[in-house]
């Protein structure tokens, strides 16, 4: 067994000293989620939506010692912590609310059958693997659904963030006396991949970088699982020529600093017609400036962003705000601000995981589009214009990205799907949709009479 501490990014200050589980250790847990998915699977509807209440009330109830662990251990602040709770615990009535609907069965309209409809049954144990960066929204988008659809979850979270992975654990150890919902599997990447090869794993799930789903995707593959799969992205948003300037700064600050641009589907790059680049870079930079940030998640991603600034000055970036580390302890790193009058490429190809913007001058629409379009990322984007039907047709027809928006910024929900294309993934979660990836499809046929 191998050992690992959570450690404070604000101070460095070392938290807590973990072990990850053995094999025979994981396996035990397996077998035994394994049993509790066959009693799960036979409690109704209404008795499921009535855990997932619970859940909520629960969620509410520990608001404060969630948004604590989750600021201690990767430098969320509490405002943004308490929010994150807040909206698990919506997204956990959402779906005791819906999930019947959505999985009512389906008569379909003609067949050589008598009577044939398609029903819609749980898949069994699924695999969650979560990173750190929304360390209780990342698992709840997924378990929510998951559960009201008959299925039990095993929990691999990221290190850094154990201390929150054991307090979800115990969080959903106390909905049930007979049976566990959640299980948490704090194993080493090795380990891992024999829990996906388990016969009694049925599915998969991952959120984190393009390289880690690819990884953990081929180990599914390799094991003929079902996965889905929410990974990096660099979000392109267009400021036309014709934008309300101001607002558009305003709302492009706010979707580059969500969770101190510790966010997947975070605004990243900001490419903007020259006609109207001088007036919001202006009103950007102000926005930038004024935000409160807290630490990253750790001195390792503050090395990253450090080095990620040097290459984009590289590439022919220039530095209109921030761009360098402060002196002293934490993880800390200012806004920057990095303005590109002439594109290159090399810059769309890699996701910076901090509060870093991306500027890019575009003399036209056509322009713009090409620079967005040219990373192998497509999570999120939008475009900002006062034209709506114009901005609508632009990002559905030619925006490549699973999630587009006019005027604003992406924002998950549990009312709507969401996830990638290209490297940012595939499978989505969340809505009506996200809630089919966790089912068997079953086609139930009856002969004439």
């Amino acid at each position: 067994m191998s050992s690992f501490q959570t450690v404070n990014p604000a101070t460095g200050d070392i938290l807590k000293s973990y072990q990850h589980l053995s094999w025979a250790e994981a396996e035990k847990q397996i077998e035994q989620t394994a049993k509790d998915f066959q009693i799960w699977r036979k409690v109704s509807f209404k008795d499921r939506a009535e855990v997932l209440h619970k859940l909520a009330t629960a969620l509410r109830t520990h608001k404060t010692d969630l948004a604590q662990v989750m600021n201690q251990e990767m430098g969320k602040l509490i405002s943004e912590g308490k929010a994150e709770v807040e909206k698990c615990a919506v997204t956990c009535e959402y779906y005791a609310k819906e999930a019947q609907g959505m999985l009512k069965n389906q008569v379909a309209v003609s067949s050589p059958y008598a009577h044939a409809e398609v029903s819609f049954q749980p898949l069994g144990v699924v695999f969650s693997v979560m990173p750190w960066n929304f360390p209780l929204w990342q698992v709840l988008r997924f378990a929510a659904p998951a559960l009201m659809a008959g299925n039990v979850i095993l929990l691999k979270h990221a290190d850094l963030t154990a201390g929150t992975a054991e307090l979800i654990g115990k969080i959903f150890n106390d909905l049930t006396a007979d049976y566990k919902l959640l299980r948490n599997l704090q194993v080493n990447h090795e380990v891992a991949a024999q829990v996906i090869a388990h016969p009694a794993v049925h599915g998969v799930t991952f959120t984190g970088s393009s390289q880690g789903g690819k990884a953990v995707a081929m180990e599914a593959a390799k094991n003929l699982k079902k996965i889905v799969l929410e990974l990096g992205g660099s979000d392109a948003y267009l400021v036309l020529e014709d934008a309300d300037v101001e607002m558009a700064a305003k709302t492009c600050a706010k979707a580059r600093l969500v969770n101190c641009g510790q966010s997947c589907v975070a605004g990243k790059r900001f490419i903007v017609h020259e006609k109207v680049a001088k007036d919001f870079l202006h009103h950007f930079t102000n926005e930038m400036k004024a935000a409160e940030l807290a630490p990253l998640a750790s001195v390792k991603f503050q090395k990253t962003i450090v080095n990620q600034v040097e290459k984009l000055k590289a590439w022919g970036g220039k530095v209109v705000l921030g761009g360098s580390a402060p002196q002293g302890p934490g993880a800390f790193y200012p806004a920057t601000v990095v303005v590109f009058e002439k594109d290159n490429p090399d810059v769309h190809q890699e996701e910076v995981f901090g509060p870093v913007a991306s500027v890019f001058i575009a003399k036209d629409e056509k322009t713009a589009l090409e620079i967005a379009n040219s990373s192998p990322f497509g999570l999120g984007g939008g475009v900002f214009t006062r034209n709506i039907q114009k901005g609508k047709e632009l990002i559905e027809k030619e925006l490549q990205a699973g999630f587009v928006v006019v005027n604003d910024y992406v924002k998950s929900d549990a009312r709507i799907p969401f996830g990638g294309v290209k490297e940012s993934g595939y499978g989505r979660e969340l809505g009506h949709f996200g809630i089919l990836e966790f089912v068997n499809i079953k086609t139930v046929a009856v002969a004439g009479v």
